[in-house]
């Protein structure tokens, strides 16, 4: 289901004036509010795509067992609740706490949400304060980290954590798990580093350079020359699969299948 809208927003999707929706609102079989504000108690936002099925067809079913919803922003269900504003705030900001229904626009725009929801939220399992959701400039910031690394690692790391969910159009993110996947990649650079240092051939299923060296019997400078790929003989050498720092890894699978398709590379050494 499209996220609950007032009309004066559907009738621009729609493509009709809000007065001629308004009037049409009020006809039998229109779509009921998917949801009613309770703090204003005048915040009807409707389903978009029953709407729309309205408008093109007459088929006016709104949800599933069509029911109005009453939602509420923060503050309300705070009173209701009774704790501070301020505590249910920072819940909110947890990765499993209930995501906002939609935005009030009668409330000055503030989101609101499904009040039995938040309310067996806070009946609910113990919360774990480590874990809230954060935008990538606040894990920077805890992190001690520019908003430039995080928006390096978002956009070059498959592994980095996906947004938990959205703000309106803000990606929000487990700062637990950015924080347990920037300690691993940590850990993995000391590895590597000490790997470049010694005599380490695996790190974490990958090939070290050494790694390399002693898969295909040939010594530490000749990977580095292969690296090149400047000859006939090293031009399809496998490219490292991950860097980290200054270090390369390679899968093993491929420098053997590399190696097998050239049973003289050790005359090449």
């Amino acid at each position: 289901m499209d996220q609950p809208q007032p009309l004066a927003t559907i009738a621009e999707r729609v493509g009709i004036t809000v007065r001629t929706l308004r009037k049409h609102a009020e006809r039998d079989g229109f779509p009921a509010p998917a949801v009613r504000c309770g703090k204003c108690d005048s915040g009807l936002l409707y389903d978009l795509g029953a709407v729309q099925r309205w408008e093109e067809t007459g088929d006016g079913s709104a949800t599933a067992d069509g029911t109005t919803r009453t939602v509420q922003p923060l503050s309300v269900l705070a009173d209701d609740l009774d704790i501070t504003a301020t505590t249910l705030w920072k819940h909110s900001k947890h990765a499993d706490f209930p995501s906002p229904v939609a935005r009030c626009g009668m409330c000055a725009n503030s989101y609101v949400y499904d009040a039995e929801a938040v309310r067996r939220y806070e009946e609910g399992a113990p919360v774990d304060p480590s874990d809230r959701l954060v935008s990538l400039q606040e894990a920077a910031d805890e992190l001690e980290l520019s908003y430039g690394s995080m928006r390096t690692y978002l956009g070059r790391h498959a592994d980095f954590p996906k947004p938990v969910k959205y703000t309106g159009p803000r990606p929000l993110f487990s700062l637990q798990q950015i924080r347990s996947w920037q300690d691993k990649r940590q850990r993995m650079r000391s590895t590597v580093a000490e790997a470049a240092a010694g005599d380490t051939l695996e790190v974490e299923g990958l090939l070290t350079r050494a790694g390399v060296a002693a898969e295909l019997g040939v010594k530490l400078d000749t990977v580095t020359r292969y690296q090149r790929r400047d000859t006939d003989f090293s031009k399809d050498f496998p490219e490292s699969v991950r860097k980290i720092g200054r270090s390369r890894l390679w899968d093993p699978q491929q420098v053997r299948a590399w190696r097998n398709s050239r049973p003289s590379a050790q005359r090449q050494a």
